[in-house]
């Protein structure tokens, strides 16, 4: 068994950078794209359809997801999805940069048991959380970067003061709740992650790595993988090549770092992160906008026919819980066709509502605690 990876989506440190921003160029959400081949005949099967899809349109080479997305491409992109993918090979985890912030803070102040024993409120908390002002998750990186009691308790303060918009500005808000008691206890804890944590030390909220965590974990208890029998390739990472390896020899896991114009397989996980990710993004400002039924509509019927192809089995959403039930309504609504949303549209709130309760008893029952 062989996997192979790329990403989509500037990650590394999820820090402040030197515009004030947390993440580079607007791209808030990071997508980890694999292929999953089982044995030699398997690996061929995908390899052949990929090569006869890059002859049938010319491509010599590596062909990068991002030049698919171009207009000239479009027929290409329309053959990649319909004739390359497939519901058996490729998988997706989708991750906000926000969210995965908003989780270390609920960490932070709630504790890992908390998580455990009430894992859907921990997510729901989490989920509202995400959607307040950046500023509140600029503070939060500036006091992992002092690490000092100094910088927790004014962290702790500044939760408490901060003007919510998505949860209770009192008590009854648990992040005011829990900071007010650990500051007057003087208990200020310890951040999840900080520069420490990693023996590569320019490294502090990393998101590629979890990403890679997260999906190893679904492979193995969802659908069977076993990773002592799979060998790894992921595209070159300079800089955090050893410190992957590092952090999953324990687990008996090697990562090959290649390079992507030397593997066909990753440069086609390459192509799946890097279109799935755009269409996602663009569907998804549309539907924060209140505009789906007219902006964005090329992006959003694509990012249908994908995740209609693939399955959303096949896709870990870690995002706050209203965009995780967003794929669900778009996979009916807009189907796999083109034009198709026209006499659905009417079933949005139907099927939000339905996905949204299908999905908050689906956290309720997750484990956190999986060993890898």
């Amino acid at each position: 068994m062989k996997l192979f990876f790329d990403e989509s989506g500037y990650s590394g440190c999820i820090m402040p950078n030197k515009n004030g921003q947390l993440f580079n160029d607007g791209q808030r959400h990071f997508v980890l794209g694999s292929v999953f081949v089982a044995d030699k005949e398997d690996e061929i099967e995908v390899l052949n359809k990929y090569r006869r899809f890059k002859d049938h349109f010319g491509f010599i080479g590596e062909i990068k997801g991002s030049d698919l997305m171009t207009q000239r491409n479009n027929e290409a992109l329309k053959y990649f999805i319909t004739n390359v993918l497939d519901n058996k090979h490729f998988f997706i985890c989708n991750y906000d940069k926000i969210f995965y912030l908003s989780t270390l803070i609920s960490l932070y102040i709630f504790g890992t048991t908390f998580q455990q024993q009430e894992t859907l409120k921990f997510y729901r908390m989490a989920s509202a959380l995400a959607g307040e002002k950046e500023e509140l998750f600029l503070h939060y990186c500036s006091a992992v970067c002092e690490n000092t009691d100094n910088s927790k308790r004014e962290f702790l303060e500044y939760l408490i003061s901060f003007p919510y918009e998505k949860l209770d500005r009192n008590d009854y808000n648990l992040y005011i709740a829990f900071a007010k008691f650990m500051v007057e206890k003087k208990d200020y804890g310890e951040f999840p992650l900080i520069y420490e944590a990693y023996r590569c030390k320019n490294t502090v909220n990393f998101l590629n790595m979890t990403a890679l965590g997260e999906t190893l974990l679904g492979l193995k208890y969802l659908h069977g993988v076993d990773m002592g029998k799979t060998e790894i390739y992921h595209d070159s990472l300079k800089g955090y090549e050893e410190e992957y390896n590092q952090s999953f020899e324990d687990n008996k896991i090697h990562i090959n770092f290649v390079d992507s114009k030397e593997d066909e397989l990753v440069q086609l996980a390459d192509n799946i992160s890097s279109i799935y990710r755009k269409c996602y993004e663009k569907s998804f400002e549309a539907f924060r906008c209140n505009k789906q039924w007219t902006d964005n509509i090329w992006f959003t019927e694509n990012y249908s026919r994908i995740i209609n192809i693939i399955g959303m089995d096949h896709i870990k959403m870690d995002t706050q819980i209203s965009d995780y039930v967003l794929p669900f309504v778009i996979r009916d609504i807009f189907g796999n066709g083109y034009g198709q949303f026209r006499k659905n549209k009417e079933k949005f709130w139907k099927l939000f509502y339905f996905y949204r309760e299908k999905i908050m008893v689906d956290i309720e029952k997750m484990k956190v605690d999986l060993p890898l």
